[in-house]
């Protein structure tokens, strides 16, 4: 058994099985402030996160987005030459689907605890959640699915329900597509359809998308309702441990990926996610996203992700330590205790994803400089300028000033005159 301390101190015995992540700084930093040593599984083993102090190997494998196959067998081949399996740890939805698709391949060399692999379908896709979510009767807003082909013109037909907002099915290459850039919102996670007429301009885009989209009427109020429940259960329905948060502020401010989040200790949000987590015979990780309707107060579910993810770094600091009790129960199973009390108020800041996206967007003003200095100055973790683990902000900084360099005194291309 692996005994791991309470405190932050190192784990005593050196053999201690890697944690391996497929993801970002957050959880590497998660794990690693509970002194459990960490891998990273990256396509770019040059990365700066491979500078944390916390990194003690890393395992080079394929895109997972482009290569799920490739870099899982890759995975797997590093997992085979580690003096015990590791424990694997995933954040985007490609890795989750890449593991749990591929899960009786992996099990013989690395542990990783999945959900049952209908539920992680279930919830990566957009257009089967709404069946999910209709089937066991959860709190949605009004939704519609846009199928690839010929009925997608039907359903945009049928549709009555303005303003609304429209996002993919499938989030994979998302960010990429045409739809969102040509739309002018290249970093949102769904796009905001004012009216009919604006629906209509985008119908040539929607028609070429790759995936299923879905229409969802707009839940009044802006992101600083959006509340969201988290949770580590195990087989059989019982959680390990819990916390709830809400979101400060996005990148975009509407529709955006979270630049400012705080924990919190909600005793009703925890009670309509047990119900939810019992509705559903979930086990494993996973966060809701609620958003709590301005004029009504009404809770409504946008989705559920059951995987890893940034809050899990607050939540650790504010005293639930969910990758840890995943650790310590897929070493040894049932034997990580039972966490019930979070300590509310720890605040996350990505300060230079926040910082910019309050200066690039027209509703950024509400936010004055001092104000935006006061939150970044008591912010209890700020993920980009981490003073016990500077290394991978300082090789970005150095990246970043040696790009700049390097166009400031590289000439210009002379151009050439043509007849």
């Amino acid at each position: 058994m692996i005994h791991l301390s309470s405190s932050r101190k190192a784990i005593r015995l050196p053999a201690a099985p890697l944690a391996c992540v497929i993801g970002d700084i957050s959880m590497v930093r998660a794990l690693g402030c509970r002194g459990i040593p960490v891998a990273i599984a990256t396509a770019t083993p040059d990365a700066s996160i491979v500078h944390s102090r916390y990194c003690r190997a890393v395992a080079k494998i394929a895109d997972v987005v482009d290569d799920p196959a490739g870099a899982v067998a890759q995975l797997i081949a590093w997992a085979r030459a580690q003096p015990t399996p590791p424990v694997l740890f995933y954040q985007g939805d490609h890795d989750l689907l890449a593991l749990s698709r591929r899960r009786e391949a992996i099990a013989p060399f690395a542990h990783v605890l999945l959900p049952p692999a209908d539920l992680v379908e279930a919830c990566v896709d957009k257009a089967r959640f709404h069946a999910l979510a209709e089937r066991h009767a959860l709190p949605v807003p009004l939704t519609r699915i846009l199928p690839r082909g010929a009925g997608c013109r039907a359903a945009l037909a049928a549709w009555r329900h303005f303003p609304c907002v429209l996002k993919p099915a499938l989030r994979t290459h998302w960010f990429r597509s045409n739809l969102l850039q040509r739309a002018g919102a290249d970093s949102s996670k769904a796009l905001l359809i004012r009216d009919r007429a604006e629906l209509e301009r985008l119908q040539p885009l929607i028609d070429e998308h790759g995936t299923d989209l879905v229409l969802q009427a707009l839940v009044a109020g802006g992101e600083e309702r959006i509340v969201s429940y988290h949770a580590y259960v195990r087989p059989g329905g019982q959680v390990v441990g819990e916390f709830t948060g809400r979101k400060l502020r996005t990148a975009p401010r509407r529709h955006g990926v979270s630049t400012y989040v705080e924990i919190t200790d909600d005793p009703v949000l925890v009670r309509i996610g047990r119900d939810i987590v019992d509705r559903l015979r979930f086990h494993g990780v996973l966060k809701m996203d609620f958003k709590v309707e301005e004029r009504t107060g009404r809770l409504h579910l946008f989705e559920i992700n059951p995987r890893f993810n940034l809050w899990h770094h607050p939540a650790t600091i504010a005293g639930v330590p969910l990758p840890e009790l995943v650790y310590r129960d897929c070493l040894e199973p049932g034997s990580a205790r039972l966490v019930r009390r979070v300590r509310a108020g720890v605040r996350w800041l990505s300060a230079r994803a926040d910082r910019r996206a309050l200066q690039h967007d027209p509703d950024g003003g509400d936010v004055s400089q001092l104000r935006w200095l006061w939150q970044f100055a008591t912010a209890t973790i700020n993920e980009d300028f981490r003073l016990h683990d500077p290394l991978p902000a300082l090789t970005e900084l150095y990246g970043t000033v040696r790009r700049r360099l390097r166009r400031a005194f590289t000439p210009p291309t002379p151009s050439r005159a043509f007849p």
